[in-house]
């Protein structure tokens, strides 16, 4: 539901609902590699698509198809009415992954009521982007004025913020990781692996 957008590594301007298709159709197709099946739920303000899991060149089509047709809106995500869905839908155990972002606190506050409906049914990964200024304030020795002081500062509580909420989640068994755009396909399918290696689901 986000409309931020950041530069790819060629300079091309790419919205973060832009990356997470990218993201989530590499990880598809890892996934089917190793010979699982992947499912695909789409929301916003409201769950838009449900795609229960399969696999196969027709279904991984039928995700991009979906994927494709999606568009950013401003609106506020109903987490609620999306981990109902899954409750009711999903009956055995299953690997899900959020692509979403939690950096407002109001929204991540909905998002944890949420995850209480399926936290103790599923195993959930939770991966958003990484805010740009996210990160320690001493972690950047590059400073050179006012500005960047407070540029870091506003970082570091954005960076505690999100601190904060991968432990609120870790206690309910969900693990939360801020990933930096470039690596994030290549994470996913990391945390897939790991995953199917330790036979977690």
């Amino acid at each position: 539901s986000r409309t931020s957008h950041e530069k790819d590594d060629d300079g091309r301007t790419a919205t973060v609902l832009e990356r997470f298709v990218t993201a989530g159709l590499l990880l598809g197709h890892a996934a089917e590699q190793q010979g699982d099946q992947f499912g695909l739920i789409t929301f916003s303000d409201r769950v838009l698509s449900f795609v229960r899991a399969r696999n196969g060149q027709a279904h991984y089509d039928a995700c991009r198809d979906r994927l494709y047709t999606l568009q950013p809106q401003p609106v506020s995500p109903d987490f609620e009415e999306l981990c109902s869905l899954i409750r009711t839908r999903l009956r055995k155990r299953a690997l899900l992954v959020f692509l979403t972002a939690l950096d407002d606190p109001l929204i991540a506050e909905n998002f944890v009521a949420g995850i209480d409906l399926i936290c103790r049914q599923h195993l959930v990964l939770v991966n958003m982007l990484r805010p740009q200024a996210c990160a320690p304030v001493f972690s950047d020795p590059d400073v050179k004025g006012i500005d960047d002081i407070y540029w870091h500062l506003g970082g570091h509580f954005q960076w505690d913020k999100l601190r904060e909420l991968e432990k609120v989640l870790r206690r309910r068994g969900v693990r939360f990781a801020a990933l930096d755009s470039a690596k994030l396909a290549a994470e996913l399918i990391e945390q897939h692996a790991d995953v199917r290696a330790r036979q977690l689901v």
